[in-house]
């Protein structure tokens, strides 16, 4: 009589090399609730906190620190602004695109700030991605004057910002979305 011994280490080898290969592809893959889960803290608007990421709430205090050095109040985290924000970073990542109007839909960046619960009256985005860090980001829209001028719109209070790892052209990145209000 045969041993089903080995059979049965093969069988536990091919399960296991399934069960990883299963659980790298759910890794790569971006999943909001996974992509930037809660860390940190900023100013919400209307007074408390929001949970925000660490790559969010470095691009909020670059952002305050510009604003700062050009005499204008400080940016407040809305929701609203956020939810915007995070869900365009993860969906241009999930789709492979990288716009302001949304693959697909051809919805702009009002209507999605819109659909996300923000009554706006007047708004601005700005998007980008990198590999490197916030402070980098940061650095490139302040180089760009369309970017720099939303950062530095005296008329913006309130802002979401969404920064989201990812696959991007077969790089690893991350992917930024920063939403501008005003209601």
């Amino acid at each position: 009589m045969q041993s089903s011994r080995p059979l049965t280490h093969l069988f536990t080898l091919v399960l296991a090399l399934l069960t990883a290969m299963l659980a790298a592809l759910a890794v790569s893959a971006v999943q909001p609730s996974e992509a930037y889960a809660a860390t940190k803290t900023a100013p919400k608007c209307g007074g408390g906190t929001v949970n925000v990421t660490a790559r969010e709430l470095t691009v909020l205090n670059l952002h305050n620190n510009a604003r700062a050095n050009n005499g204008l109040p400080k940016l407040c985290v809305h929701p609203a602004l956020r939810k915007a924000a995070r869900a365009h970073s993860a969906d241009m990542l999930n789709r492979d695109y990288f716009s302001h109007t949304t693959k697909g839909s051809g919805q702009n960046a009002g209507q999605r700030i819109k659909a996300a619960g923000y009554n706006w009256r007047t708004y601005g985005e700005n998007i980008g991605y990198n590999t490197t860090t916030p402070r980098d980001m940061h650095r490139s829209w302040m180089n760009s004057s369309g970017h720099r001028s939303n950062i530095l719109n005296r008329n913006f209070r309130e802002v979401g910002i969404g920064a989201v790892a990812g696959n991007y052209k077969g790089n690893q990145v991350v992917m930024y979305t920063v939403d501008f209000g005003t209601r």
